[in-house]
This record gives structure tokens, sequence and C-alpha cells, in this order.
């Protein structure tokens, strides 16, 4: 263990909360702070006049470190490279009503409360979409990895693992490896599979919602998925 780690280690042991509670309130008091910078901020808010004066868009949301450079409008928490403005994506988004011919979503719903945070998540997903419109969800595909954990030996979860790494040498079993995809120690809201999301996508107004695969779909211009998720990735579109 590291200086660092024995450090923070010894810093959140005799911390009034746990560390689940400190990093949730940290996480939620930089989103406060990005959500005020939308209301008073001069730039914050000439950037969010800019954006919803547009139309046809192609939006990445809670991209993280990987939005696209051109033609995209990336969207995340943090200052990332190609993040045209920082945003809550859990709130109310910066976009206009109809304004999008597409949104791509990677690795994100897993990430949000399936009660307080993701029916309004898909809401404004849908506000969002033109008429005919594509939205193209992935998330981590439950049912592999459940089907990986039933099968003898580590062989068929080292396929489907994150990097294709050997996950007998980081996990002690495989419900370890499982409980990490399902819930990423607190950051993730269990499992998804190809029921739940279009069970959730119906109540949310979509009408057409097909499974897809790895850059095969509707989606305009085409689907930019990511190769990291290709083995262990639920591809979902839904149609406004």
């Amino acid at each position: 263990m590291t200086l660092k780690q024995e450090l923070g280690k010894f810093i959140f042991r005799h911390l009034p909360v746990s560390r689940h509670v400190f990093d949730h309130f940290r996480l939620e008091l930089n989103a406060w702070y990005v959500r005020m910078a939308h209301r008073v901020s001069p730039y914050y808010m000439i950037r969010v006049r800019k954006l919803r004066e547009q139309q046809h868009l192609l939006v990445n949301l809670g991209c993280g470190p990987y939005g696209k450079a051109e033609e995209w409008i990336n969207l995340d928490l943090s200052p990332l490279q190609h993040v045209y403005i920082r945003t809550d994506c859990r709130k109310q988004f910066p976009l206009a009503s109809y304004s999008c011919q597409g949104i791509h979503v990677e690795m994100f719903l897993e990430h949000l409360d399936p009660f307080d945070e993701l029916p309004y998540f898909l809401a404004e997903c849908y506000r969002c979409l033109q008429l005919g419109g594509v939205a193209r969800f992935i998330v981590p595909d439950a049912e592999l990895f459940i089907r990986a954990y039933l099968s003898s030996g580590w062989e068929a979860m080292n396929r489907i693992s994150y990097g294709l790494e050997d996950w007998s040498k980081q996990y002690t079993c495989k419900m370890e490896a499982l409980n990490q995809v399902f819930q990423q120690g607190y950051e993730h809201y269990g499992g998804w599979d190809f029921e739940r999301m279009r069970h959730v996508l119906s109540d949310a107004g979509f009408a057409r919602i097909r499974r897809q695969e790895y850059d095969i779909g509707d989606f305009p211009g085409g689907p930019i998925d990511r190769e990291y998720h290709r083995q262990n990735g639920l591809y979902v579109e839904a149609t406004k």
C-alpha cells in the first residue's frame, strides 16, 4: 500500500461519516456548484443560451473523457476535454425541446438512482429529441455476466471482463466480480437487461425500442460506441 493510500485510510477512519457518505457529499457539492453556475455565471449563461438556440444536435450525455471533438455536444459534470459545458446530467439538460437528432448515453444509466434520478433523466432525453430522433443507451449486460458467473471456472467471465483482464487474479471469487459489475463499490444501482431497459424506456414515452449490437444501429451518422465495452455492453436504441 502506498503512502497516499495509507494516509487516505487513516483520514477516512477518523471522519465522522463513512467514505460512502463523504464521496456522495463531495459529488453533490460539485453538482450544486455547477447548477448554480448555470444560473448566475455570465459565462455559463451565455453558453447555455447559445446551446438552446441550436437544432439537429448530436449529444453525448455523461461523456466523461470520451467526448467527440467534431459535430458533437458533449456534456459532463467534470471539466474534461471536449466538454461543451459542465452539466449535472441528472437534472434538466441545457437543451431546447426537440433539438436533438441523436443522444448517446454510454455507461451512465447504471449510475442513476432508479427512483430519484432515472425517470427524470429519461424524460429529459425524450423532451430534447426531435420527432424520429434516436437515443442510444449502453449499459453493462447483466445477462452476460450472470451466464458467465454460472459457468464453471473463470474463462467465460474473463472473456467479458473490462479490459479483458484476468479477474481470477483480482477477485477471490466470481460473486465478488459480479458485485463489482452491479455495484462498483457504491456507484452503480444494480444490473440491466433488455427487459428492464424496454420497460423503463416505454414508461418514458419512447415508441420503438430495439436491441442492437456494438457499432450497429440506426443512430444518425452511425454509432460512436467505445471498443472497451464491446464484449460486455447491452446496446439499445429508442426512437421518439
